[in-house]
């Protein structure tokens, strides 16, 4: 249940970027940190020493993102990401804690910053961020990705603007050419 929170991930093989609802495979032993691609899986590239079980059952299962199941995800990440905020204990059995935890203290300390535990913590932020209705939420960078969301939202809203202005008049313009006298 909880599993479906994560973020995007690379092929520990190509590198190349997993989406959470793509099909692959991953380790049972040391997941959520080795995930292999299909093609990859299927060259028999991989090396790896534990078994690789599936992702997802089947390509069909989930055809289109349920907005009921993506909400009660981003309620769940919600009730995580406040959970790990107040945790204090390093034996947590909350679903997640561990992982997230271990993602944020990565973050924290990091120097490179693009690596794959960084771009998953920053993907969970950002994910939650989207969902999030809370204007005074506690959640680290969510008000400034909303800011930041919102100001794109405005320049969008700017350069249609400045577009559908610009197209009018040479519409009419172009109307006015074109007509028979």
């Amino acid at each position: 249940m909880m599993a479906s929170l994560r973020a995007t991930t690379a092929c520990a093989i190509c590198q190349q970027k997993l989406e959470p609802a793509a099909q692959g495979w991953r380790c049972q032993v040391c997941r959520p940190d080795y995930e292999v691609c299909t093609p990859c899986y299927s060259k028999g590239v991989n090396n790896h020493p534990h078994i690789l079980i599936t992702r997802r059952p089947s390509a069909t299962s989930s055809v289109a993102p349920n907005t009921q199941t993506n909400q009660i995800q981003a309620a769940q990440l919600r009730a995580v990401l406040l959970h790990i905020m107040t945790c204090c204990t390093t034996q947590c059995h909350y679903p997640m804690c561990r992982i997230i935890k271990r993602l944020m203290n990565h973050g924290v300390t990091c120097k490179k910053r693009v690596c794959n535990p960084c771009k998953r913590m920053w993907d969970l932020f950002h994910m939650h961020a989207r969902n999030c209705r809370d204007p005074q939420c506690s959640i680290p960078k969510c008000r400034e990705f909303k800011a930041i969301f919102s100001r794109n939202q405005r320049q969008a809203g700017s350069r249609r603007k400045a577009a559908v202005k610009e197209t009018v008049p040479q519409r009419t313009a172009d109307a006015g050419t074109s007509t028979p006298h």
